[in-house]
């Protein structure tokens, strides 16, 4: 069976230089202890999606995030799956193997000057007691300057906004995903299913 082109044979974005994926589904799979799988769905002018199975290949995404395109703005839809009430993808690499894939994805499909924006906040907290809460805010904000977006508080008590701009994002290229993968994986090694 014949491969198509893997994700290296990119086309150009208008106003970019740097190289944008075709619009499509990509994968990435990768086997050590266990097995990950990362898919990467372009949908120029209307998202850019992550999902990320760990040792299975159907169903729904254990890890999924999902950036919104529009004519003057990149909108966070949502990051899930690795939050602290998913004890097996929270705080092991997963989220953030998630947002370098999309953060690549962004710096190759828009253009530099573009606002990102999004709103934070965990539902799941409520109830958790306030001390909790805090540190798995301050956690959140941590998490998302690491990819070089500021995180302003919002005012209420859970919520805080996201701001920056296509060019100021960055990859986390250390550590790994479970102790087993690298957190950031170049799009190059993307293959269509």
């Amino acid at each position: 069976m014949e491969r198509d082109a893997p994700l290296a044979e990119l086309e150009r974005f208008p106003g970019n230089s740097s190289a944008a994926p075709r619009p499509s589904v990509w994968i990435w799979r990768a086997r050590a202890q266990d097995r990950v799988r990362v898919r990467l769905q372009y949908v120029p002018g209307a998202k850019i999606e992550v999902g990320i199975w760990w040792n299975r290949d159907g169903g729904l995404a254990d890890v999924q995030l999902i950036f919104g395109l529009y004519p003057r703005s990149v909108e966070l839809g949502c990051l899930q799956g690795n939050g602290f009430n998913a004890p097996g993808f929270h705080r092991a690499g997963f989220g953030t193997l998630a947002v370098n894939v999309a953060v690549q994805a962004l710096l190759a499909t828009c253009k530099a000057e573009l606002p990102v924006q999004g709103v934070l906040s965990n539902t799941d907290e409520i109830g958790l007691p306030e001390a909790e809460c805090l540190r798995l805010e301050a956690n959140r904000r941590a998490f998302w300057r690491r990819f070089g977006l500021d995180v302003v508080r919002c005012g209420e008590p859970g919520l805080d906004y996201l701001r920056g701009r296509v060019g100021d994002l960055k990859t986390v290229t250390h550590g790994q995903v479970a102790g087993q993968f690298a957190r950031c994986v170049p799009l190059a090694e993307f293959e269509r299913p």
